[in-house]
């Protein structure tokens, strides 16, 4: 559940290159396609707090993912209930995760985003902020109404400078039995130095993104930060 909802937030953060619609603003339409997502994909820091029903916390663990690693390495167990963990604590913990299929997104923002009716709703001499909604093909698979998506387009470089998604109200997901109640995502972008082997903005420092899951009445919040561009890892 939280890897379907974190390839959600890439599509979101990560917005590739993709075929802009026709009546889609130029603004926001090039400043997508600046950002060549191909050429790298997104290492991140996950704190994980699972609930018992009654809310007191049950287990909280602190993983770093790192698609540059092969599949047997790229989550690694940091923390475990606020103590280092032991040898054997992350042997269970990364094999578990690490046995998982690597997923792709597979998607860019033309497939997940109706670009074609981004509506401005904040302009200034230095940013355009487009309000976008999600397309109607998509949310038949979860219910996307009620999420908000902002992204902020720096006029002088015309590039994204930002990327905000919030939850207006409460969603059921997996046929009823889940509802995400909390989605906040608070992406800050900047352009990366000169001389760097890409040529598209990356996620700032501070950035964060959390999403709150109520399974059969046990909470789960899952935060996302230290972002990071690195390169696919090339192997098998």
């Amino acid at each position: 559940m939280a890897r379907r909802f974190f390839c959600l937030l890439l599509c979101l953060g990560g917005l590739s290159a993709a075929p802009a619609h026709a009546a889609a603003p130029v603004l926001l339409t090039t400043a997508l396609e600046r950002w060549h997502v191909g050429e790298g994909e997104w290492a991140f820091t996950q704190q994980t707090r699972v609930y018992h029903s009654d809310g007191t916390l049950k287990e909280e663990r602190i993983e770093r993912y790192d698609p540059s690693l092969p599949d047997s390495q790229r989550w690694r167990l940091v923390e475990l209930n606020g103590q280092p963990p032991t040898e054997a604590q992350k042997a269970t913990v990364d094999t578990r995760k690490n046995a998982k299929p690597r997923r792709k997104t597979g998607k860019g923002p033309a497939d997940l985003l109706d670009l074609e009716h981004a509506s401005l709703v904040g302009d200034s001499p230095k940013t355009a902020r487009f309000k976008i909604a999600f397309r109607p093909d998509v949310s038949h698979f979860v219910d996307l109404d009620e999420v908000e998506v902002v992204v902020a387009v720096d006029k002088e470089s015309g590039t994204i400078s930002g990327v905000g998604a919030t939850l207006r109200e409460p969603m059921r997901v997996l046929l009823g039995l889940a509802r995400i109640t909390n989605l906040d995502v608070d992406l800050h972008l900047a352009m990366v130095d000169e001389g760097s082997p890409h040529e598209e903005n990356d996620i700032q420092s501070g950035s964060t993104a959390r999403v709150k899951i109520s399974k059969l009445g046990r909470p789960v919040e899952y935060d996302w930060s230290d972002f990071k561009r690195v390169p696919a890892f090339a192997g098998p």
